[in-house]
């Protein structure tokens, strides 16, 4: 069995690069920043240096909180939140075996690289930190990447890539907006540059009145 990802590996990559991916949001975020509520609260998992919380806090007004296991991660987060002016909440967690008491309105997760033993924990804790009627947005490499004319970016192995199946059979009960493949060129820092196949994802936590419809 492969090993799933581990702290000191990431911390490693984070100490030789700050900005690993850059300092501007990830582009699907960047797209559905206008589903964010004004003043949502919004959590990222494996948020990294916490680019993506920081767009939002400066665009949108919200309170965002960055969930990574690397430290020099979440250093740089909280540097570069400084930098922009903006408030951010770090936790140094592992979002595999994670359990917060608390909920957001909004939950991000970009290019996550789990194993497919431990994804179904994920999308699981993705549903119980999202409010009644809060949404998810995310964004994986999909399997066709290693078999199409993309970029040699991103996971070598298709079992840390999602296919659209595994989710929409997770997120069932969910209003699913958006479940699709798309083939899209990365700019996202010096380590995800080119032809990349993703797996974007948009969707609505059920509201009480809909639970009790069920």
């Amino acid at each position: 069995m492969r090993e799933s990802s581990q702290p000191a590996f990431w911390e490693v990559r984070y100490e030789r690069e700050e900005h690993l991916f850059g300092t501007a949001p990830n582009t699907f975020v960047a797209t559905v920043a206008d589903r964010v509520p004004p003043g949502a609260d919004v959590v990222e998992l494996g948020a990294g240096e916490g680019r993506n919380l920081i767009f939002l806090a400066e665009t949108r007004d919200c309170s965002g909180t960055a969930v990574d296991f690397a430290p020099t991660a979440l250093q740089h987060a909280e540097q570069l939140a400084t930098t922009r002016t903006v408030a951010l909440e770090v936790i140094q967690a592992d979002v595999r075996t994670w359990g917060p008491a608390r909920r957001w309105e909004v939950a991000l997760v970009t290019f996550l690289q789990l194993l497919p033993g431990e994804r179904p924990r994920l999308y699981r804790l993705l549903q119980q930190i999202v409010r009644p009627g809060g949404w998810v947005f995310a964004e994986w490499f999909r399997p066709d990447h290693l078999t199409g004319d993309f970029a040699r970016i991103g996971p070598s192995a298709a079992d840390r890539m999602v296919p659209a199946a595994e989710v929409r059979s997770a997120f069932a009960n969910w209003s699913i907006e958006r479940c699709a493949p798309a083939d899209v060129m990365l700019q996202e820092g010096p380590r995800l540059r080119g032809a990349a196949a993703v797996l974007r994802f948009a969707a609505q936590a059920p509201h009480p009145t809909d639970e009790a419809d069920r």
